[in-house]
């Protein structure tokens, strides 16, 4: 195993171990009920879990799916636990929509970075952002409709108790947890490289509020657990299928068979194999191609490879999420029908736009 990985392994499980303690601190100092208070009025739960996706879908747009999953997955979970509904549709609502709206921008993912630096590379100049908005957003949001609808007609509607929680005064334990906190989420933001930064911070918030066994047994020691091998599993597959498997681009490529074709085996690809794995197997494939309309390819391509929803090892974000509670189960039952209604649209719209999709 390759010590970069190890090293890349270790310094993931730290950010996860000390986001989980700030969010666990600012839980005990009493800022989540304040954070929570602008839904405290929602009684529909489909409302509440469309604003957690929404959420999620914007932040996605300003960080990589893996740090964003990091933070909004445990509030989310501690949300549904304070609003007593189920935790599942919650944890489908934020990790879809830190997925779906990754290529919002081009540092959204790990995979989109990858993917704008092969581009940039092959123009001989950095892709700017409006370019890259003219290549990407419409295809992204035509796939957020898709996911958004699959969220609303495959959770259950339920009537959920209005809070009347009496909010704990503000004191200046709260003010110095809270800034800890958001330095320490900041710093992740900002660069993910920066983990001895959270970790810091997340060893003084625990102290502010004395973070107690009881709260120490709360985290999510498995999901450490199952992290870990989905990134090791994701990993070997992309390793092996990269040393032997040969790609070559179909002959059909442009016709309506040939988009169904292509989109088909790279969303089977990118659900037994990490999505950033696929990036740097197929993505310089394609930009080197003789293929008379490579960008639109290239655009195809980093759609079908975002189709990543139907297992824990494909995305860093279900892996996240399954250590929270979100089963490969329930992920790949629900995850299909999101998976299957991009592909009918996304082949309408990638059929009608040959040779329209250009730089």
């Amino acid at each position: 195993m390759e010590p970069m990985l190890l090293s890349k392994i270790g310094a993931n499980l730290i950010i996860m171990f000390s986001l989980s303690i700030i969010i666990l601190s600012l839980k005990k100092a009493g800022l989540l009920e304040q954070l929570y208070k602008p839904l405290d009025k929602i009684i529909n739960s489909k409302t509440v879990i469309m604003v957690w996706f929404m959420l999620a879908t914007t932040l996605s747009a300003f960080t990589i799916d893996l740090t964003l999953a990091y933070i909004l997955t445990p509030l989310a979970v501690l949300y549904a636990e304070y609003r007593d509904m189920n935790k599942v549709d919650i944890l489908l609502a934020t990790t879809w929509g830190n997925m779906v709206g990754s290529e919002w921008t081009y540092f959204g993912g790990g995979d989109d970075i990858i993917g704008w630096m092969l581009l940039s590379d092959y123009l001989g100049h950095p892709l700017d952002m409006l370019t890259w908005a003219r290549l990407f957003w419409v295809p992204t949001f035509l796939a957020l409709l898709c996911t958004l609808i699959c969220l609303i007609l495959l959770t259950k509607n339920q009537k959920i108790v209005i809070k009347t929680t009496e909010y704990p005064k503000i004191t200046i334990r709260m003010y110095l947890v809270g800034t800890i906190g958001l330095i320490g989420l900041c710093s992740i933001f900002v660069n993910s490289s920066s983990w001895y930064i959270t970790a810091v911070c997340a060893l003084i918030a625990g102290l502010l509020v004395h973070i107690d066994k009881h709260m120490l047994l709360q985290m999510p020691y498995k999901g450490f657990y199952i992290w870990t091998m989905c990134i090791l599993f994701g990993t070997t597959i992309s390793s092996f299928i990269k040393n032997n498997v040969l790609f070559s681009i179909p002959q059909n490529a442009y016709s309506l068979l040939g988009i169904i074709v292509i989109l088909v085996v790279v969303i089977v690809l990118t659900n037994i194999m990490t999505n950033t794995g696929l990036t740097t197997i197929l993505l310089p494939l394609v930009i080197g191609s003789q293929f008379t309309d490579n960008i639109w390819l290239y655009v195809l391509v980093t759609k079908a490879i975002g189709m990543s929803y139907l297992s824990i090892f494909a995305n860093s974000g279900l892996a996240v999420a399954s250590s929270y509670g979100l089963s490969q189960k329930t992920m790949f039952g629900k995850g299909l029908f999101v998976v299957f209604s991009q592909l009918v649209v996304l082949t309408i719209y990638f059929y009608f736009m040959r040779g329209m999709i250009i730089i």
